[in-house]
């Protein structure tokens, strides 16, 4: 269990350090409404990047199965944020937006996986 709550700790502070420094940047007319966006959704990537990848070295499982099992835990988690929480309603710009953080996520585990296995040879 320890494997899986590691990765999304690590996510959920990239995610909340991310959403502050790009908020208070926003906030003093530093950014745009357009460049904080585009900040928001880099921050997101990063962060299902970085957790996949941290899962990838911790588990013994293909580098795509192991992006695909973080995706899915990830996912539930925010969808569940988003439509319980917020209501917010889901459209094409999330679908597109799910389908990005799926890619990052599986090119996580692939190279946590990769990563993983350099570090057992030497």
């Amino acid at each position: 269990m320890k494997k899986y709550v590691l990765p999304i700790v690590y996510s959920l502070g990239i995610l909340l350090i991310g959403s502050l420094l790009s908020s208070t940047l926003y906030y003093f007319n530093i950014t745009s409404e357009k460049l904080n966006t585009i900040i928001l959704y880099l921050v997101s990537i990063v962060a299902m990047f970085t957790g996949a990848t941290k899962l990838g070295k911790s588990i013994n499982q293909k580098g795509i199965i192991t992006g695909l099992i973080y995706y899915t835990i990830f996912l539930c988690l925010m969808v569940f944020i988003s439509l319980v929480i917020f209501k917010i309603n889901m459209g094409f710009k999330s679908i597109i937006y799910y389908l990005v953080l799926l890619v990052f996520s599986i090119l996580g585990g692939i190279v946590g996986k990769n990563m993983q296995e350099e570090t057992d040879i030497g």
